[in-house]
């Protein structure tokens, strides 16, 4: 019995120091795990508490070391990370910028495209005022002109009974009577001759008045498809020419601006030039016609003063019955005058109504037409422009899609590899495992990375090895997740890994 006591305390403080160095493997690296199976127990005889103690020291060393790296490795991770948001806050303000920028040029091109269509507004309106000034000039030099006219005929008439009157010196008593009838004929076709240039010029007013109102619809017509032809080109100029081209369309439409002003400027002091002469002309026709004129009236004093002679010498009784007949033929003649004459102004005034009338509904009409075309335009141009928006937001949301799908890829591929690591780093290779041995481990975490649970789905053919991974993946928690929740849900509370040890 004495000599069988001193071999079992041996046996037990083996046992114990094998315990010990088991314990202490747990903690070691891959490549520590790649050691030497234990001494046989005829060798741990000879360890001694000194060296047990450096083992123990060295295996903690080798843990805090171990630990130090993996953090410096994660704030490694949590730099990229900021790093990374910060790019993306600054991608996002320059989007915002270049949006503002975007923005403000097309405000810029509207209040532009404002200033040239009031511009245009302006000059046509200039247009339409020297136009409406041409033409009272042309009717009064038509008017003028028809005076002269009048006042040649009457010159000419006065010539013709002068050469009568001495024709009624050779025979007074015929020419008496003659004289009366062709005077009173005379009368009568003056008057007559007044209602119808009083018609014609009634007529002239109302074809004025007609080409009038064609000329301003001509115009409106003419201003609808210039606003039509500018609304189109403004459109493929804004769909067609990008940022980059801003200053040098800008310059062309200055350019193209100071072109129109001079070519304006020009054609305006040509007008006037031509109103010049036109005035000056009228003029030295008015003097002409006045000269002629007084001419005329110089001519109709002397032959009225002649007639009222003549007219004296005639019997009272006979003078006063025969002026009477003929002031009723003649109030006759002209009441039938006068009334045709109001005839036909009222059917030229309801021709001219009815035109009026019609020009006004095509006039309303093309309007409503331009209109409805203007805002069918301007609709397809919102459209296109929330097509446009919505398909660069389209394109900045894919982007940015797959901008978070690589980074979350690039994460999710990070903290696989650096669970494999540390998963490794806890494992403990059994003394009969053989090399090359991989096995399919399915674990289920907590969101800070503890683990709950793992269960080996593809076994290795060696159940040691398999227990080995299951206690290694059960030493290394928590295990290293990503921060991000969503992409910790979606890939890291249930997942599976392969263990294969190198």
């Amino acid at each position: 019995m004495k000599s069988f006591k001193p071999s079992l305390a041996q046996a037990i403080a083996l046992h114990i120091l094998i315990v010990l160095l088991f314990s202490f493997s747990f903690l070691t690296e891959t490549d520590d795990a790649q050691m030497a199976p234990p001494a046989d127990i005829i060798e741990a005889t000879v360890l001694d508490g000194a060296e047990i103690d450096a083992e123990a020291e060295r295996l903690k060393q080798n843990e805090a070391n171990k630990q130090q790296a993996e953090q410096q490795h994660q704030e490694q991770l949590e730099n990229a990370r900021k790093t990374e948001e910060q790019l993306l806050q600054q991608a996002k303000k320059q989007r915002v910028l270049e949006e503002q920028k975007i923005q403000e040029a097309a405000e810029k091109r509207k209040q532009e495209a404002l200033e040239e269509k009031k511009m245009q507004e302006q000059l046509a309106a200039k247009r339409k005022e020297e136009e409406k000034k041409l033409e009272e000039a042309k009717e009064r030099q038509a008017l003028e002109q028809k005076k002269a006219k009048e006042a040649a005929e009457k010159q000419k008439q006065a010539e013709l009974e002068k050469q009568k009157e001495v024709a009624e010196k050779q025979k007074e008593a015929e020419k008496q009577r003659q004289l009366e009838k062709q005077q009173e004929v005379e009368r009568e076709a003056k008057l007559k001759e007044q209602k119808l240039a009083e018609a014609a010029r009634e007529k002239q007013q109302q074809e004025a008045e007609i080409k009038k109102l064609e000329q301003e619809k001509k115009l409106q017509e003419q201003k609808a498809l210039e606003q039509q032809k500018k609304l189109q080109e403004q459109k493929a100029l804004e769909q067609q020419k990008k940022l980059q081209e801003q200053k040098s369309e800008e310059a062309k439409r200055q350019e193209l601006a100071k072109q129109a002003e001079a070519k304006a400027k020009a054609e305006k002091e040509r007008q006037l030039a031509d109103e010049r002469a036109k005035a000056e002309k009228e003029k030295q026709a008015a003097l002409n016609a006045e000269k002629a004129k007084q001419a005329a009236e110089a001519d109709a004093r002397a032959k009225a003063e002649k007639d009222k002679q003549l007219a004296a010498e005639k019997a009272e009784k006979e003078r006063q019955a025969k002026i009477a007949a003929e002031k009723a033929e003649k109030e006759r003649m002209a009441a039938e005058a006068e009334a045709k004459a109001k005839a036909e102004k009222e059917r030229q005034a309801k021709l001219a109504a009815e035109k009026a009338e019609k020009a006004e509904k095509e006039r309303l009409a093309a309007e409503a037409a331009a209109k409805a075309k203007a805002e069918q335009e301007r609709q397809a141009a919102i459209a296109a422009a929330e097509k446009a928006e919505k398909e660069r937001q389209a394109a900045e949301a894919a982007a940015a899609a797959a901008a978070k799908a690589a980074s979350d890829k690039q994460a999710v591929d990070s903290a696989k590899q650096m669970i494999a690591r540390k998963v490794e780093g806890a494992w403990t290779r059994p003394i009969n495992a053989t090399q090359g041995l991989r096995c399919t481990i399915q674990v289920k975490l907590l969101a800070s990375g503890d683990v709950m649970d793992a269960v080996v789905i593809g076994s290795s053919g060696d159940p040691i090895f398999d227990r080995s991974a299951e206690n290694a993946v059960r030493k290394a928690s928590p295990l290293p997740v990503p921060q991000d929740r969503n992409l910790f849900n979606q890939e890291f509370r249930v997942f599976t890994f392969v263990f294969k040890p190198e």
